[in-house]
């Protein structure tokens, strides 16, 4: 698995003015978690985080971070944006050791056109993403789904994937991951039709009525 390289500075204030001046700085704010030293306040280098969120591994990447010298392995936890303008706001990094197992968000990639497609059907993709639990150096980039063999009416749940060597899949096994419905929708069933009447004969009623 690929890592990153990342310097951290630790902070002391933690006031709106102190954060919105890293930021102007061109850093952004956060907090790195580890169960030997509990919650530190640091900050970071916005392109430099930006770079590691956008290689393969994204959020997942191990970056070995660098905290006034001492050396720490951490994933990203959690990122907060600022969808208005675009830009990340904070950051939690979360401590991790190579022989403990973790717990962690991977994508899941459809590869190859369904049989049914070609059939007149469309691919529900109903699960893009999955929870794992594995060693930090085991995390996948993300996890392939084949569906080349799907007819209309097919359908591959969380049970069905293929996953790699020491990864354990946490959703629910029965939860569909993907499957391929028919296009056509079924019309809804109505009242029976009501043939109309002939003008002769509902001329005649009107008649018999007067």
């Amino acid at each position: 698995m690929a890592e990153a390289m990342l310097n951290a500075n630790p902070r002391e204030e933690r006031t709106r003015s102190s954060l919105r001046q890293i930021r102007e700085q061109g850093g952004i704010p956060g907090v790195l978690y580890g169960k030997q030293t509990g919650s530190m306040a640091i900050s970071v280098d916005a392109k430099e985080l930006k770079k590691i969120l956008g290689s393969v591994n994204g959020r997942n990447t191990l970056i070995n971070m660098n905290v006034n010298g001492a050396k720490r392995t951490v994933i990203v936890k959690s990122l907060q944006m600022d969808h208005l303008h675009r830009g990340m706001q904070h950051v939690d990094f979360q401590e991790v050791s190579e022989n403990t197992k973790i717990r962690t968000v991977v994508p899941v990639h459809l590869v190859g056109t369904p049989i049914g497609v070609t059939h007149g059907g469309i691919i529900q993709h109903d699960l893009r993403s999955v929870e794992v639990e594995c060693l930090p150096s085991q995390i996948p980039n993300h996890i392939e789904v084949d569906i080349s063999n799907l007819e209309i009416g097919d359908a591959l749940s969380v049970s069905d994937l293929n996953l790699p060597p020491g990864v354990k899949v946490l959703d629910h096994p029965h939860t569909t991951v993907v499957g391929v419905a028919n296009a056509k929708a079924p019309e809804p069933a109505g009242q029976p039709e009501v043939a109309p009447e002939p003008a002769a004969e509902a001329q005649a009623k009107t008649s018999e009525k007067e």
